[in-house]
């Protein structure tokens, strides 16, 4: 399993999120606190505090290829908690 954290700035990130995310093949979720939701749900990633930092838990030890494709949502993560320090 790989685990990353990531955060959506707006519902465009969202959507370019699941564009991203359906194109592969990995099964994925998403954690917020203490709620689980499947990554590649809409409803599901929408009902999470969308706006929040949250861990994606990808099912697989080798999605370098996807990692690549979500690097802006893990930069953006970064960026949001450097800023908070």
């Amino acid at each position: 399993m790989t685990k990353t954290e990531i955060v959506f700035w707006n519902m465009d990130s969202i959507m370019q999120f699941m564009e991203i995310i359906g194109r592969h093949e990995y099964e994925a979720e998403l954690v917020c606190g203490g709620r689980t939701v499947n990554a590649k749900a809409l409803l599901d990633v929408i009902s999470l505090h969308a706006f929040q930092a949250s861990e994606l838990r990808i099912f697989s030890d080798s999605c370098d290829d996807l990692l690549r494709e979500l690097d802006l949502y893990m930069d953006q993560y970064r960026l949001e908690r450097a800023c908070s320090a």
